[in-house]
C-alpha cells in the first residue's frame, strides 16, 4: 500500500471520529435543553407562589401552652404591637386547644388545615379600641414592582366575640411594621378582600381574597384591621346557645392558610364570593351558619342529626360548612354499609309563597341535591330516603328574638336521620 493511501485513510478515520464526537455533543446539548424546559414547565406553578403560611412549624421542642405565643413559630413570624397574636394547637390545653379553646370551638380547615391556626383581635369597643393584635410574616423574597399578587387567607369568627367586623386585610411593607400604639393604620399597600364584608357566623371558615399591585421590594405581610373604629363597620352578634365561653367585647378571628401568589393577570386570582347577605329579587340571601358540636358521648344517630345544611333563598348549592358535614355523613355511610340515611328538606315561607316555578318545593329540591351528591360518591340509592317538609316544621335553631330575615335563613335547611 502506498504511503499516500495510508495518509488518506488515517485522515478519513480522524474526520469520522471528529464528526461522531460533534454529533454526540450536539445531541447531549439538545437533551439537556429539553430537560431544562421540562423542569421549568413542571415548576411553573410553584415558582409563582411567594408565600404559603399554615402556621404549622414550631421551634424545636416547643408546644403551644398559653395565649400570645405567635413567636413560637420558627419562620420569623411575630406580632408588631404590644398585644401578641395567639396560636392554637390540637391537643393543647383549655386555653389554646383545637377545637376547644378560651375563645370558642373551631375545627381546623377541612383540607390542608393541619394542627395549628392563629388568632387576632380585629376590633374592640370603647376605651380599648386600640388594643388589637396582628400577625407579621416575612416574605421569602421581595415583591416585583408593578407585579400583581393574589393574596388569600381564611378567617373564622370566635364564639367569644360580641361583635363582628369588616376591614380585615393584609398590609405589605418593605421593613418590619412598628408602632408605639396598639393599632396600626394604613391607607395604602393594603388589601381588605374584594367585598370587604363583615365576617360573621361562628361556624366554618371564610376567605379574604384580593389582588395586590406591588410598589416593589415589599418584604413583609401583616394580617389584621388597619382602620380606626370610626371607619370600621361592625355588628353585634350573639354566641350560639351551645357555647359556654365568656362573651368579650371584641371581634376575635382565627386565621389560617395565608398565601401570596404572583399572577400574570388579576383575572387569574380566583376569589370565593362568600358574602352572607346578598339582596336579589326582593329577597334576602342570608345564609345561616352554626357551629356543630360533636363529642364521643353522643350516639352515631345523634352525631348525624347534629349535621344541618343551610341555604340561600331559592338555592340548593352547598356552602363550605355544608361540604364539611357532607364529608362526615359520607364517611359514616361508608364505615357501616348496613346503615341508611333519611334526608329531610325544608324551605321558608317566602319560598312557599312564591309563584316562581324554579323554586317550587325547595325543601324537596335541596334534599334531592344532597341525594345526588351521595349517589355520585358511590352510596347505593337503596340506602337513601328523601323527604320534604316544605315550611311546615319550624327549625329548632329559631329564637323568639330573631328578626324575620334570620328566621327565614334558619328555615332554609336540610336535616338528617340515620337508620
Amino acid at each position: 500500500m502506498s504511503k499516500y493511501l495510508l495518509i488518506q485513510l488515517k485522515t478519513m478515520k480522524f474526520n469520522l471520529s471528529l464528526l461522531l464526537t460533534l454529533l454526540l455533543f450536539i445531541a447531549g446539548n439538545i437533551a439537556t435543553a429539553q430537560d431544562g424546559k421540562k423542569r421549568k414547565k413542571n415548576n411553573k406553578s410553584t415558582s409563582n407562589e411567594i408565600l404559603e403560611m399554615k402556621f404549622e412549624r414550631l421551634q424545636e421542642d416547643e408546644e403551644v401552652s398559653e395565649l400570645g405565643s405567635i413567636s413560637l413559630l420558627d419562620n420569623g413570624v411575630f406580632s408588631p404591637t404590644e398585644i401578641a397574636a395567639d396560636l392554637f394547637q390540637r391537643g393543647s390545653g383549655a386555653e389554646t386547644g383545637i377545637p376547644n379553646n378560651k375563645f370558642g370551638s373551631q375545627k381546623t380547615i377541612a383540607e390542608g388545615g393541619g394542627d395549628i391556626y392563629a388568632g387576632i383581635v380585629a376590633f374592640k369597643s370603647g376605651k380599648e379600641s386600640k388594643n388589637r393584635s396582628y400577625i407579621t410574616i416575612p416574605l421569602p423574597r421581595g415583591l416585583k414592582k408593578e407585579g400583581e399578587y393574589c393574596v388569600q387567607f381564611n378567617v373564622s369568627l370566635a364564639e367569644s366575640s360580641k361583635y363582628a367586623c369588616n376591614n380585615i386585610g393584609a398590609y405589605f411593607t418593605k421593613g418590619e411594621p412598628s408602632t408605639e400604639k396598639g393599632l396600626i393604620t394604613a391607607s395604602e399597600n393594603v388589601i381588605r378582600g374584594k367585598y370587604n364584608q363583615v365576617y360573621k357566623g361562628f361556624s366554618g371558615w371564610r376567605q379574604v381574597c384580593d389582588v395586590y399591585k406591588a410598589k416593589g421590594g415589599e418584604n413583609f405581610i401583616t394580617i389584621g384591621n388597619f382602620d380606626f373604629n370610626e371607619k370600621t363597620k361592625w355588628e353585634p352578634v350573639k354566641k350560639p346557645k351551645s357555647s359556654d365561653v365568656e362573651s368579650l367585647k371584641h371581634a376575635y378571628y382565627y386565621i389560617d392558610n395565608v398565601t401570596v401568589t404572583f399572577v400574570d393577570s388579576a383575572d387569574l386570582c380566583k376569589c370565593i364570593d362568600n358574602r352572607q347577605s346578598v339582596k336579589g329579587g326582593g329577597h334576602s340571601n342570608l345564609i345561616y351558619t352554626k357551629s356543630i358540636h360533636i363529642d364521643e358521648s353522643m350516639s352515631m344517630q345523634e352525631k348525624v342529626a347534629a349535621q344541618k345544611l343551610f341555604f340561600g333563598y331559592g338555592k340548593t348549592s352547598f356552602t363550605l360548612n355544608s361540604q364539611e358535614s357532607l364529608k362526615f355523613l359520607y364517611s359514616i355511610l361508608v364505615a357501616d354499609p348496613s346503615t341508611s340515611i333519611e334526608i329531610i328538606g325544608h324551605s321558608d315561607n317566602n319560598e312557599e309563597a312564591s309563584d316562581n316555578p324554579k323554586i317550587e318545593n325547595m325543601g324537596l329540591q335541596r334534599a334531592n341535591y344532597v341525594k345526588k351528591y351521595l349517589l355520585y360518591k358511590g352510596i347505593d340509592e337503596s340506602r337513601i330516603k328523601v323527604k320534604s317538609m316544605r315550611a311546615s316544621v319550624e327549625s329548632d335553631e329559631i329564637n323568639e328574638n330573631d328578626e324575620d330575615e334570620l328566621r327565614d335563613a334558619k328555615s332554609r335547611r336540610v336535616e338528617f336521620k340515620l337508620n
